[in-house]
């Protein structure tokens, strides 16, 4: 990969410092980010190192702007063997996959092989028709852009869902055994009616697309997204063996003691997340791979195309979002798999993912052609995730107002 410097201002002292403030705990000793020779680098070795603690193992950054690409690590992938966290390092992207269901529906539509706003009744399980309330009403863009209503998996009992993921953490968990826990439940409204961001519609969408096409999800994503687009560090979980070569992802609960995760021990959460596989957070991919997607999405690189874009995250489609991230206190919309934030200085395209040990972040700066993708291997819980957002803040802070970079 060609590695170009970047301009060197004073903003990576304020980074430094706003990072650091933000972590907590004893400092691990850091691997060295990589590429480290040019100044840019030195000073992104001590704005990552400043990262690191006991609750951040490990981080990578990617960084694309016109004027060059950017690409750092620091810490450990694993804190057992002390394999060092790398640019080519994977983690489980979480919810920040969505865009990849996103798009493979909007390429499906574009070929007419599904349309977005055909019902999904007849391809949904006939055993679990008639415990979905208003299926009939329910269509692939309204599963993809949270307007169907249907309930959260993971809102179902006292943790209901995580139980049944530790009480098997062995066996491979697909579409299915998640909307288990829909079954049955009342919705938030009736499809079209309102916006509630919703795991458990991806999860049906890639179950009612694999059904239709009578494909795996799987090989459908390499076919018609990973493939076209050249994402060669993307991997299915469930289906590309290549996804369960992850770094270990940890959880250290400091402040619930009745909690299903152990009290004040780091947990390894890898093999619990890597054996759920499901269409919400569906694949595994490096900071790169997050950034470049994204972009590709934006910028219509093909296969996208002007149709596929509009679907996605044209204003036509968008929902008014609600209780969802915000980086520029803009004004936030949902498209298919993407948040697209308007502010008075652009438009901010973007989708992290959170889950038990594993925290990703993916931005694309539409006015400035810079795209981030940031993975660490932490994730919910406060002292992984403010620092980790502070720092995704300052580089959308910094390029915004520095539109030369």
């Amino acid at each position: 990969m060609d590695i170009r410097k970047l301009q060197i201002s004073v903003w990576l002292v304020v980074l430094l410092l706003l990072v650091s403030g933000c972590s907590r705990g004893q400092t691990i000793d850091p691997v060295k980010a990589e590429y480290a020779d040019s100044d840019l680098h030195q000073h992104m070795d001590l704005l990552l190192a400043g990262l690191v603690s006991d609750f951040i193992p490990g981080v990578s950054v990617y960084i694309e702007t016109p004027n060059g690409e950017y690409a750092a690590s620091a810490g450990y992938a694993d804190l057992d063997t002390l394999a060092p966290m790398t640019s080519q390092s994977r983690i489980p992207n979480g919810s920040a996959g969505k865009k990849l269901i996103g798009l493979l529906g909007a390429i499906l539509d574009d070929k007419q092989l599904f349309s977005l706003d055909e019902p999904v009744l007849p391809w949904v399980p006939k055993d679990m028709t008639g415990r979905i309330q208003n299926l009939e009403l329910m269509t692939l863009r309204r599963l993809l852009n949270h307007s169907s209503g249907i309930y959260e998996y993971n809102d179902v009992g006292e943790l209901d869902f995580i139980r049944a993921q530790l009480a098997d953490k062995v066996h491979r968990k697909g579409n299915r055994f998640a909307l288990q826990f829909v079954l049955d439940q009342s919705p938030y409204f009736e499809p079209g009616e309102g916006f509630a961001y919703s795991n458990s519609g991806y999860v049906l969408a890639g179950m009612v697309i694999e059904n239709k096409l009578k494909q795996p999800l799987g090989r459908l994503l390499h076919e018609h997204v990973l493939e076209p687009l050249g994402l060669t560090e993307t991997f299915i979980k469930g289906y590309d063996s290549a996804a369960d070569d992850v770094a270990s992802g940890y959880f250290f609960n400091m402040s619930e003691p009745d909690f299903v995760l152990p009290y004040r021990q780091r947990y390894n959460t890898r093999q619990l997340i890597v054996n759920t596989a499901l269409a919400d957070a569906p694949v595994a991919s490096s900071a790169q791979d997050m950034a470049k997607l994204l972009k590709s999405i934006i910028v219509k690189k093909q296969p996208v195309n002007e149709r596929i874009y509009r679907n996605m995250v044209g204003d036509r489609h968008l929902q008014t979002a609600r209780w969802l991230p915000i980086f520029m206190d803009g004004a936030l919309y949902y498209g298919l798999g993407v948040m697209v934030e308007k502010h008075e200085d652009g438009v901010l395209y973007h989708h992290g993912g959170n889950e038990f040990g594993y925290i990703t972040q993916s931005v694309y700066l539409a006015e400035q052609d810079v795209a981030i993708g940031l993975i660490a291997n932490c994730g919910a819980q406060d002292e992984c995730d403010e620092p980790v957002i502070t720092l995704t803040q300052a580089l959308i802070t910094h390029f915004i107002a520095n539109n030369s970079d």
